[in-house]
């Protein structure tokens, strides 16, 4: 996945088939499991590792949560948001660069980073889920602001339902040294992570891009709330009605300022029985707003853009289940990796 603080750059790092020591400072919870998804087998390229509440199996850590999501449409409330580099960047500024980076490197990446910080200072924060697709947009002042309502809000999630944080950890270094401001903040607040109010932040995508999907579409009437317009607007929309679909509804939001957004609920012709979200890094102040709903509200990020753009399921990690995979299209991870996920297939 392409880090959306560009401040710091991915470099390869040698596979290996053990377990990735990383120091406790960057131990979240006390137990760490190796990562899968139920019909990404393709995808365990390199050998990746998450942290978990207790020890459990991966596929049945995600069997739990398609279930309850899947029991809550049409009928119960529950907000399902994802959380990686993106948002632990808006939430806890940079931070010190992996200690599993070599020295140099270390001192690279502070170097950038103190360009950047000069940057936001003048122009204020972006970030962008992909290129020319703005993830969040708003002054140094306004992120000052703004940041005790969006954290707030992110703990919500925490109580309401499901935050899906990207505590995982490959050979390759990439979101891991928020990982000691992950701990303190979730400890700061009283946060007590269970298999029940988290899951790994490619759950989502798992769910939304595997086999699952259609059961959860399928003669629904779906919410879609998010930026798009015109020509992907209508990619995405019939990407959705391709599962058959009872009926959808958009409502749309600013493509960079969904900390801003109203949402008119009342524009509505039918209730929902399941909500869609892109917003960007935001987007934890848009969930209170559809709790009126009482229906799952999922993030799904960039989802969206292989809905509007199936090319682009290429550029990330778990967007093409296992029947479709084609690791000579692939376009994450390193040319060591990608040449390992060939010669597997």
């Amino acid at each position: 996945m392409k880090p959306r603080d560009e401040s710091i750059p991915a470099t390869a790092a040698a596979p290996t088939d053990g377990e990735i020591e990383l120091p406790p400072a960057y131990r979240v919870l006390p137990t760490s499991v190796p990562f899968s998804i139920p019909g990404f087998d393709k995808h365990r390229i390199p050998p990746s590792f998450t942290f978990a509440p207790e020890p459990v199996e991966c596929s049945a850590w995600f069997e739990r949560f398609a279930g309850r999501v899947l029991q809550a449409v049409g009928s119960t409330y529950l907000p399902v948001c994802r959380m990686s580099d993106g948002e632990f960047l808006l939430l806890f500024g940079h931070q010190p660069p992996s200690v599993r980076h070599a020295a140099l490197l270390r001192l690279k990446i502070r170097v950038l980073q103190a360009r950047t910080m000069i940057r936001e200072r003048l122009i204020g924060f972006r970030a962008q889920t992909a290129p020319g697709v703005s993830s969040g947009a708003m002054t140094y002042a306004e992120r000052q602001a703004l940041l005790p309502m969006l954290s707030s809000r992110y703990l919500e999630v925490a109580r309401d339902g499901i935050l899906a944080l990207h505590l995982g950890y490959a050979p390759t270094p990439f979101q891991e040294h928020y990982f000691p401001s992950v701990k303190k903040w979730l400890k700061q607040h009283d946060v007590v992570l269970t298999l029940d109010n988290y899951v790994p932040f490619y759950f989502v995508y798992g769910l939304l891009r595997g086999p699952v999907f259609p059961s959860l579409i399928d003669g629904r009437r779906v919410l879609i709330v998010h930026s798009a317009t015109g020509d992907k607007r209508d990619a995405i929309t019939r990407s959705i009605q391709a599962v058959n679909p009872r009926g959808i509804e958009w409502l749309t939001i600013s493509p960079s300022r969904s900390f801003a957004d109203t949402l008119d609920l009342s524009r509505l012709h039918e209730k929902p029985e399941i909500c869609l979200l892109g917003g960007g890094v935001g987007k934890s102040a848009l969930f209170p707003q559809l709790l009126p709903l009482g229906i799952p509200c999922l993030d799904a990020g960039f989802s969206f853009e292989v809905w509007a753009d199936p090319g682009k399921q290429w550029d990330r990690p778990y967007m093409s289940p296992d029947p479709s995979f084609d690791p000579a299209r692939v376009r994450f991870g390193t040319p060591a990796e990608r040449l390992q996920m060939q010669m597997r297939s």
